[in-house]
C-alpha cells in the first residue's frame, strides 16, 4: 500500500494557539495560502509520501508545512521556488550526508559533530527555533546543553549552501554565556566560529557558501526592525562576503590564518591554539561523511 501525506489542517498547524485575534488572522491566512499554493501542496505531499524519512520530520512538527505556505529561508522565493528549495534541500542532504546519517538526525533531533574542547561542542540539529529559517542548524552548545549560538541553513543546490540565520541566546545570562564561550574558543566570538565551521564544511564538501541578504531574511519586516537585532549585510562583509548577481552574499571557504610572526607576542599563544582548533575541526569533518 502506497504511503500518503496530506496537507495539515489549520488546527494541526496551530494546536496550542488560544489568542482569538491571532487565531482568526492565522486561520484566514492559512486558507488563503492553501488555496493559492494548492498545486505546490500536492507536489510536497507527493514528495513526502515517497520519502518517508522526511515525512517523519514533518510529522514531528506539522508547523513545518508552513515553509511551503508562507516563507522558506529567502522571503523572495515564490511558491514554486519554495517547493523546489524544500525538495532540493532534502535531496542534497541525503546525497551529501548519506541516508543513514539523515535518519539518525531526524530520529535524535541533533548530532554532536565535534567536541571543540572540554566545555563546548558543535552540533548539527533539526532547527527548533523556526523552520521558516531552515530545517537544519549548526549550533554551539556547552556541557549544560545551553545553546550559545545557532545558525540555520539550507542547501540551494547540490553545490550551494545558504546560511539563512544567525541567532544568539536570549536569556538574562546571554552575555556571560557568550563571553565564556569566546574565551573557550581562543578569542573567536561564537557567531564568527559558526561561520568558520560553515567555511570548513563548504570547503570539504566542495560547496559554494552563501549568506542571506538582510532584506531577504525570513524574519525581516520592512516596518518592524525589532525582530532582527543585527544587520546581516554588515555581518557577511565582516566575514569577507561579496554580493553576487542573485543578491546572495558569497562567502570565502578559506579560514583566514595569519603568520604567527605577524601577531603581537602576547597574543601569539592564543592564535596558535585557535589555529590548532581549526585544524582539529577540519580533520574531524573528514571523518563524518
Amino acid at each position: 500500500m502506497k504511503n500518503t501525506f496530506n496537507t495539515p489542517t489549520f488546527s494541526e498547524l496551530f494546536p496550542n494557539e488560544k489568542r482569538f485575534t491571532k487565531v482568526l488572522r492565522e486561520y484566514l491566512r492559512y486558507h488563503l495560502h492553501k488555496i493559492w499554493c494548492s498545486s505546490e501542496c500536492y507536489g510536497l505531499n507527493d514528495y513526502l509520501a515517497n520519502n518517508p524519512l522526511w515525512a517523519r520530520l514533518f510529522k514531528q512538527d506539522l508547523y513545518r508545512f508552513n515553509t511551503l505556505l508562507e516563507t522558506y529561508c529567502n522571503k523572495k522565493f515564490n511558491k514554486k521556488e519554495r517547493l523546489n528549495a524544500i525538495i532540493t534541500h532534502f535531496n542534497c542532504a541525503e546525497k551529501l550526508f548519506g541516508s543513514a546519517y539523515c535518519n539518525q538526525l531526524v530520529e535524535d533531533r541533533e548530532i554532536c559533530l565535534i567536541k571543540l574542547n572540554d566545555e563546548v561542542s558543535i552540533y548539527l540539529s533539526i532547527n527548533q527555533i523556526d523552520p521558516l529559517e531552515g530545517f537544519f542548524s549548526l549550533n554551539i552548545q556547552n556541557n549544560q546543553k545551553e545553546h550559545i549560538y545557532d545558525s540555520s541553513f539550507t542547501f540551494l543546490s547540490k553545490d550551494q549552501l545558504l546560511i539563512s540565520s544567525i541567532q544568539g541566546p536570549n536569556t538574562e545570562f546571554s552575555q556571560s554565556l557568550i563571553k565564556s564561550a569566546t574565551k573557550q574558543l581562543y578569542g573567536v566570538r561564537p557567531m564568527f566560529m559558526l561561520v568558520n565551521i560553515f567555511k570548513l564544511i563548504a570547503q570539504y564538501l566542495n560547496l559554494e557558501l552563501l549568506g542571506i541578504h538582510h532584506k531577504n531574511q525570513a524574519k525581516y519586516r520592512w516596518n518592524d526592525h525589532s525582530k532582527l537585532l543585527f544587520n546581516y549585510n554588515l555581518f557577511w562583509q565582516e566575514n569577507g562576503g561579496t554580493l553576487n548577481s542573485n543578491n546572495y552574499w558569497r562567502l570565502p571557504t578559506i579560514v583566514e590564518i595569519k603568520e604567527l610572526s605577524t601577531i603581537p607576542s602576547k597574543k601569539r599563544s592564543m592564535y596558535k591554539k585557535r589555529y590548532e582548533l581549526f585544524e582539529k575541526i577540519e580533520q574531524e569533518l573528514k571523518e563524518l561523511w
